[in-house]
C-alpha cells in the first residue's frame, strides 16, 4: 500500500448488520451428511440486519445521550469543596 492509498472509515451502522447478518445466518443453515441448507432467504437476512443495526445504533445514542453530564456549564472556581465532608446540622 503506498501512501497515496486512503482506507475509507470503518462504517459502525455496516459493521453492526454484518455481525448481525454472519449470526443470523450461522442460525439458519442446517448442515446434513453432504449439504448445507439456508432455511431464510439471504437477502431477507441482510436487510433484517441492517434494520437491526441501524435500530441498536439509534437506542445506544439514547441511552449515552441520557447518561451524559448534565450541568456542563458548572465553574468549579466558585465551589469550597471543604464543606463538602463536613458534619450536616
Amino acid at each position: 500500500m503506498n501512501a497515496q492509498t486512503k482506507v475509507p472509515a470503518p462504517d459502525r451502522s455496516t459493521d453492526l448488520a454484518a455481525k448481525i447478518y454472519i449470526e443470523l445466518v450461522c442460525r439458519n443453515v442446517v448442515v446434513t451428511e453432504g449439504a448445507a441448507q439456508i432455511k431464510a432467504n439471504p437477502e431477507n437476512l441482510a436487510k433484517i440486519s441492517f434494520k437491526l443495526a441501524d435500530a441498536f445504533l439509534k437506542v445506544e445514542v439514547e441511552i449515552k445521550g441520557s447518561n451524559a453530564p448534565k450541568n456542563q456549564t458548572f465553574d468549579m472556581q466558585g465551589v469550597d469543596l471543604s464543606t463538602w465532608n463536613a458534619a450536616k446540622p
